[in-house]
C-alpha cells in the first residue's frame, strides 16, 4: 500500500527483532515495563479493543500480537489488549460509526491524514493534557510530532513514520559520466537530461504521480507552498511564485521527454517502482518499503539512496506514517492512555522498527539504522520532512490539486491559470472542512 492522495500512511516490509528487557528509560519516565497501577493481579481483567491496518501476509502483525502486546500486558497485571485488524479501507469508517453508537474501541493506529478530521468530530482523546505525553512530544521528530496536532492540541502519540528519498541508478550515472548522485536541484535537472536516452526509453527522472505526496518535495524544496500555516487558505501559496516555479520546471521536463509516464499516470504508465529495476528511470523518489521489494528481484541494478537534493529552502521531503488515538468514547481511557504511550516507547519502537516502521523519535534513531542500516538516509531526510495540510478538508484539496495538475500536463491550461483556479477550490475545500 503505497502512500497515495488518499491514504497518507505507508505500506512496509517486515523482519523480526526481539528485544530483552526489564525497565526502560524514555524521556525521564518509565513506561511500561514496571506495573503503573492501572490494575492489579487481584483487579477485574480490563480488556482493550485495539484496531489497525497492520499487514497479516507479513510479521507486522504478528510482532505486535506476539511481541509488543504480551510485553505491555506483563508489565501491566490485569490489562489485556486484543489486536483487532481491518482492511485500510474501511478501518475510518468502522472507528466513526462505532464511535456514534458509544462502542468504538479504545485504542486505534489511525492514519495520519485523518487525525484533524477524528478531532474535529469529537471522536479522539486531547492525549497532550497526559503526563505520559510530555516526553513523547519532547523526543518526537518534528514532522511526526505535527501530524498528532490540531488547532494547537495533540490529539494522537506518534507511533511510526517514513519519508521519500532519491533513489539512483549506479550503472546509468556512471554510463552517463556522472561520479554521484546531485545533491542541488539544478544538478538534478542537468543530471536527468543527460541520463535520458531515448532510444532506450530510458528517462532521467521518473515522478509518481500529480498528487502533493508526490510532488511536494520538489515543489518544498524550491521554496513553494500549498497553504498557509494553520492550514487556512491556499491564494498566495498554491499559486505563489515559487510554487509555479517548480510545477513549470516538471512541466518543460515533461515535455521534453525528460520525465516518463508516470507523472501523467493512466493504464500504459509505468511507475518508478516497476521501471526503476529495469532501467526506466535513472532516478526517482520512493519511500524505505522499496528496499526490501529491490532485494527480492533477480538481477536488481547497483543503486544508492540519498536525500531529496536541495533547492532555495533545502531538502524537503514528505512525512508520511501512522499515530495512535484514544477514542473520547471509549470505556477504559486510563489503561488505553498506558497502552497508547507504550506503543510510542523505545522498546516498542524499535521492535516495530525491525518490521519496516520507522520509529517516530529521535532517541531511537541510532539503534534503528543499526538494526536497518538503510533506514539511514531516511533518518536524515526526515529531520527537515514536513507533513501535508493537516486538515478534515485535506483530502478533497489533494483531489482538487491533482487534477488541476493533469490539466495543465494535458496543455488545457498554462501552469499560472490551473493554479490560480485551484487555489479558489483549494480555499473552499479548507473552510468546508
Amino acid at each position: 500500500m503505497k502512500i497515495n492522495k488518499v491514504n497518507m500512511g505507508r505500506a512496509r516490509k517486515p523482519t523480526r527483532l526481539l528485544v530483552a528487557f526489564s525497565t526502560m528509560a524514555f524521556g525521564g519516565a518509565v513506561i511500561g515495563l514496571a506495573n503503573t497501577g492501572a490494575a492489579s493481579a487481584s483487579s477485574k481483567t480490563i480488556t482493550l479493543q485495539y484496531w489497525s491496518t497492520y499487514n497479516t501476509a507479513d510479521k507486522e502483525a504478528s510482532t505486535i500480537a506476539n511481541v509488543i502486546i504480551p510485553a505491555f500486558e506483563k508489565a501491566n497485571p490485569g490489562i489485556k489488549v486484543k489486536s483487532v485488524i481491518y482492511p485500510y479501507s474501511a478501518l475510518l469508517n468502522k472507528f466513526i460509526t462505532t464511535s456514534a453508537a458509544g462502542n468504538p474501541p479504545d485504542v486505534m493506529r489511525s492514519d495520519i491524514g485523518w487525525i484533524a478530521q477524528l478531532a474535529q468530530q469529537g471522536l479522539i482523546q486531547n492525549v497532550g493534557k497526559l503526563a505520559s505525553f510530555a516526553p513523547v512530544k519532547a523526543d518526537a521528530l518534528p514532522g511526526p510530532l505535527a501530524t498528532t496536532q490540531v488547532n494547537g492540541k495533540y490529539y494522537a502519540f506518534p507511533d511510526d513514520t517514513n519519508t521519500q528519498a532519491l533513489y539512483w541508478n549506479k550503472a546509468l550515472f556512471k554510463a552517463a559520466g556522472i561520479s554521484g548522485p546531485p545533491t542541488t536541484i539544478n544538478e538534478m535537472i542537468a543530471d536527468a537530461k543527460l541520463l535520458t536516452v531515448p532510444s532506450k526509453q530510458q528517462y532521467g527522472l521518473g515522478v509518481d504521480g500529480s498528487d502533493i505526496w508526490n510532488m511536494a518535495p520538489y515543489i518544498w524544496s524550491m521554496g513553494g507552498s500549498f497553504t498557509s500555516a494553520n492550514y487556512k487558505t491556499a491564494t498566495g501559496h498554491m499559486n505563489s511564485g515559487a510554487t509555479v516555479t517548480a510545477v513549470q520546471t516538471l512541466v518543460n521536463l515533461l515535455k521534453a521527454g525528460v520525465i516518463g509516464s508516470d507523472f501523467q499516470g493512466g493504464a500504459s504508465a509505468v511507475s518508478g517502482e516497476q521501471g526503476f529495476p529495469k532501467g526506466v528511470y535513472a532516478m526517482y523518489i520512493d519511500g524505505p518499503w522499496a528496499v526490501p521489494t529491490y532485494s527480492a528481484i533477480k538481477g536488481m541494478p547497483n543503486y544508492g539512496i540519498a536525500l531529496f537534493p536541495k533547492g532555495q529552502a533545502g531538502t524537503v521531503s514528505t512525512v508520511g506514517g501512522e499515530d495512535t488515538v484514544v477514542a473520547a468514547q471509549g470505556h477504559n481511557q486510563a489503561a488505553a492512555d498506558k497502552f497508547a504511550a507504550f506503543l510510542s516507547s523505545p522498546f516498542a519502537q524499535l521492535a516495530m522498527a525491525k518490521q519496516g516502521d520507522m520509529a517516530a523519535m529521535k532517541s531511537d534513531a541510532a539503534k534503528e539504522v543499526a538494526a536497518v542500516p538503510y533506514y539511514h538516509v531516511f533518518t536524515q531526510q526526515l529531520l527537515t520532512a514536513k507533513i501535508r495540510a493537516n486538515s478534515p478538508g485535506y483530502s478533497q484539496m489533494d483531489s482538487d490539486w491533482s487534477n488541476a495538475i493533469q490539466q495543465i500536463l494535458a496543455g488545457k491550461v498554462t501552469v499560472s491559470a490551473g493554479l490560480n483556479a485551484v487555489a479558489q477550490q483549494a480555499n473552499s475545500d479548507l473552510a468546508a472542512s
